[in-house]
């Protein structure tokens, strides 16, 4: 069930009316919001359910055991509980995610040694959001096992923090020790925070039909599939494009997702942070998908060590947690390789704010934010053709095509000129005007609040694409 079409207009509006209706019974309103959870991700493959429930009820018992070996000062039995849930979780991502992408690399290994193998896909389905809710639920085995949280006792309230409807599917990634606690508390929206919602909501729809949308139609898709046909200069835009495109598209789909979240009291973290603003690598990892930069920092990264062990387990550190976010995002050697090149600019970049620099006192605005700016930019957009790519050979033909030569211009409309540059204009605006619309939205009477994001709604149905286009991220 996409975020971009009627039937979620329609079903969150019926799970609204029924939970207002139900915010006096605790047990009542979660348990109905666990079914409509579970109907929304059965929307997209009933069979699906039973792999969420499997890492529900898998993680639910592990922590209680994992309590129950802490209270009985068996520090084995703890870990033992820890790796089951672990060894789970990540064998099903393995499993649903990977396989073809094992099978496949084995056999061109194989190949490479005569060995004359034919590779035949596997019939598996990737269940949507696995990524998403795997790393949700391990964050909660693994906090238990550190003692930085308490098990939850009730099954209704775990399961329903695992398979909440709004962040399931692509984000933003939810941890326990922030969620949790906000189940049991009676529910509660304010004016402001009504007008917070419809805000968030109207805007990342507006992302996605309006903007994410209409680039990919008309230039990103033609550029990639079809390099060869287009100038250097056409190439560089669809690139500019497709950057704008992905983060238009992912930061909607958190946009709306914490918008409907808070439409029912429930608070969801943010996910983005204007990150084609960053002034460097580090900092754009600051600011993009912070919700998985953030996991991966304090699971992966810190207890491998960080930088706490020299320079050298650093750069290790920072390679093994990038090739992880390439692989998380799918199971492509193109992934792979693209977590290669910024593991390789994050370590140029520590290098040079380490030893060479110092401390990053980049100012605000000047010349010295504007080159940087321009540099973290034009990485990330070059980055972007491994992110996109099918293969390496499609790579390398966007790569070609880009310095083939060539300056004619002939596949931009005004349209689409006005759409990427206002965009990327929009993004670098300081956050106190981008925001002060926002606010002043959130303080106009709720009806004209609802007219205007009706409105707003009526009018992107006229330039919406014929069909209703997936997010991007629902791949991963």
């Amino acid at each position: 069930m996409l975020f971009n079409s009627l039937e979620y207009a329609i079903f969150l509006i019926a799970v609204l009316v029924v939970y207002w209706a139900l915010a006096r019974t605790r047990a009542l309103r979660i348990a109905f919001l666990l079914v409509a959870s579970y109907v929304f991700y059965a929307a997209s493959n009933p069979w699906f359910i039973s792999l969420l429930a499997a890492s529900t009820v898998t993680d639910y018992f592990a922590a209680l055991g994992m309590d129950r070996a802490r209270a009985r000062e068996r520090p084995g039995a703890r870990k033992a509980w820890l790796i089951l849930s672990l060894v789970l979780n990540l064998g099903l991502l393995a499993v649903f995610k990977y396989s073809n992408f094992f099978y496949e690399s084995v056999v061109d290994l194989a190949n490479l040694f005569g060995a004359g193998w034919t590779f035949e896909r596997l019939d598996i389905l990737l269940p949507a959001g696995i990524s998403f809710y795997t790393f949700q639920t391990m964050s909660y085995s693994i906090d238990v096992y550190r003692g930085k949280l308490e098990p939850e006792r009730s099954f209704l309230r775990f399961a329903f923090f695992v398979g909440y409807f709004p962040q399931l599917v692509a984000g933003p990634i939810v941890r326990a020790i922030d969620f949790l606690p906000q189940i049991p508390k009676p529910p509660f929206v304010s004016r402001l925070q009504a007008g917070r919602a419809f805000w968030l909501i109207g805007i990342g729809l507006f992302k996605k039909v309006v903007i994410a949308d209409y680039l990919a139609v008309n230039l990103v898709d033609r550029v990639f599939d079809a390099p060869e046909r287009f100038s250097s200069v056409e190439i560089l835009l669809g690139l500019y494009a497709y950057t704008m495109q992905v983060y238009m598209d992912f930061s909607a789909y958190s946009d709306i997702a914490i918008g409907s979240a808070l439409l029912m009291g429930f608070h969801l973290p943010d996910n983005f942070d204007r990150p084609y603003a960053a002034t460097s690598i580090a900092d754009f990892w600051r600011r993009w998908h912070m919700t998985l930069g953030s996991w991966l920092r304090d699971y992966l990264y810190y207890p491998l060590g960080g930088s706490r062990r020299g320079d050298g387990r650093a750069y290790l550190n920072l390679y093994i947690t990038f090739l992880l976010i390439g692989l998380w995002h799918g199971a492509r050697w193109t992934f792979v390789a693209y977590g290669f090149l910024h593991a390789t600019a994050m370590c140029i970049n520590r290098y040079f704010r380490v030893h060479v620099g110092g401390r990053d006192k980049t100012p605000h605005w000047g010349w010295a934010w504007l080159w940087r700016v321009a540099l973290t930019l034009h990485f990330v957009v070059f980055a972007r053709i491994l992110f996109r790519s099918q293969s390496f050979g499609q790579a390398a033909d966007v790569a070609s095509a880009l310095v083939s030569g060539g300056t004619h211009v002939t596949a931009m409309t005004p349209l689409l000129w006005g759409m990427l540059l206002g965009s990327f204009v929009v993004h670098w605006l300081p956050r106190r005007y981008v925001d002060g619309i926002g606010r002043t939205y959130e303080r106009l009477p709720i009806v004209l609040q609802g007219a205007l994001l009706a409105a707003a709604i009526l009018m992107m149905m006229q330039v919406a694409s014929a069909d209703v286009v997936p997010f991007i991220y629902f791949q991963f």
